[in-house]
């Protein structure tokens, strides 16, 4: 048993967004014909809250009051080179994959407590909270079948874990006008390195692991006007810790005493175990299927001007575009928009360079949803 900071315990748990998607591994299916070996460079990222603007969670800096339907934060990350030769890709990454879960009342108590605000605007507050983050490097080999009018590819990554962590806070607690926090919070979490009690690793636990992804991805022509595309990253994951740190137990205001001023003060508890486990995750699964319609005019050649209907999907998160794009001779591009959360993407693309970005906000002290890619192609 020893003293805890109860609240500012869980103010740990504020977000590491990076405003670092380009489009998936897909990209390689065009319609265009592939060279003999290509090697890209690139960097992308999606960020996207329902908490609080992406910027003020970076910063820890909550301005305003968190959203009414608080749920789930997220930021997916990846840097990496591939080389692409005939059907064969191989490709070394790094990745980092952050994603919180909530609900209104942890995110109004949050709020409060970092704005000196008692926590006196309802009876008591209903905590739950979930992390799970995870970076790692690794590599990818990837084979592709093509078809007529059908290509196929799978992708299989293995991953040199650097860090990870899952941590729970479930709970009950309230404020008092002077600002004093009180209740019970039940803690469970697993870390290679950082964590709610701020444990030391005294070469106490190992912090070494790996995992195996899959990624799967299809492009069918279904006709000389339409096109459709699904890629389905993560669809199996499975990484696996040995000897993992871990603790398990219960953070309450039962120690209590009398301060210089005669009034009551609350010293939280932490009851529970502080330990090593073996640590098993998956990662969400992310989805990205995109048809495409492109008219004819009357000599029975394509327009320029095509159409397009996006679903993306996220864990458990939905994003539904439509758009359009323009086909030149030598460049792409489109611009869609995300129907629920009215943010635009803009895509450009040729030989050399595929770049994409999204805002839901031009003012970045605002925006929700952040999304930005860069590949880098040359070709032999």
């Amino acid at each position: 048993m020893r003293a805890v900071p109860l609240f500012s315990m869980l103010l740990t748990a504020t977000l590491p967004f990076s405003f670092v998607q380009a489009t998936s591994f897909a990209k390689n299916f065009d319609d265009e014909a592939q060279p003999a070996m290509q090697v890209s460079a690139y960097v992308k990222s999606e960020s996207f809250s329902n908490i609080l603007p992406i910027k003020q969670l970076l910063e820890d800096d909550w301005k305003q009051a968190p959203a009414t339907d608080s749920s789930i934060g997220f930021t997916q990350n990846e840097v990496g080179i591939e080389t692409r030769w005939q059907n064969i890709s191989i490709g070394i990454a790094k990745r980092l994959d952050y994603f919180v879960f909530t609900n209104p009342d942890t995110a109004t108590a949050f709020y409060l407590e970092r704005n000196d605000i008692p926590l006196t605007t309802q009876e008591n507050y209903q905590l739950a909270l979930k992390l799970h983050h995870q970076e790692s490097t690794g590599i990818r080999l990837g084979y592709q079948w093509q078809f007529d009018n059908f290509s196929s590819q799978i992708r299989i990554g293995y991953w040199d874990v650097d860090a990870t962590r899952e941590s729970q806070i479930t709970g009950e607690i309230s404020g008092e006008a002077n600002n004093n926090i009180n209740g019970v919070a039940e803690l469970v979490e697993f870390y290679s390195d950082k964590n709610f009690l701020k444990r030391p690793n005294n070469d106490t636990w190992q912090t070494d692991g790996y995992g195996i992804t899959v990624d799967l991805a299809f492009n069918w022509q279904v006709s000389q006007q339409i096109a459709l595309n699904l890629d389905i990253n993560d669809i199996y994951s499975r990484f696996k810790l040995s000897d993992l740190g871990y603790s398990q137990g219960n953070v309450d205001t039962d120690g209590t005493f009398i301060n210089s001023l005669g009034g009551k003060s609350y010293l939280p508890l932490y009851r529970g175990v502080e330990t090593n486990d073996d640590y098993r995750f998956d990662l969400p699964e992310q989805v990205n299927f995109v048809a495409q319609y492109t008219p004819q005019i009357d000599s029975g050649t394509l327009t320029n001007l095509g159409y397009l209907a996006r679903y993306k999907r996220q864990g458990d998160t939905n994003f539904y575009y439509l758009g359009a794009q323009w086909i030149d001779s030598s460049y792409r591009a489109h611009l869609m928009l995300d129907l629920e959360n009215l943010s635009p993407e803009f895509q450009f693309k040729n030989q050399w360079i595929t770049f994409t970005l999204a805002l839901d906000e031009v003012d970045l002290d605002k925006a929700m949803q952040a999304n930005l890619g860069l590949a880098l192609n040359y070709s032999f």
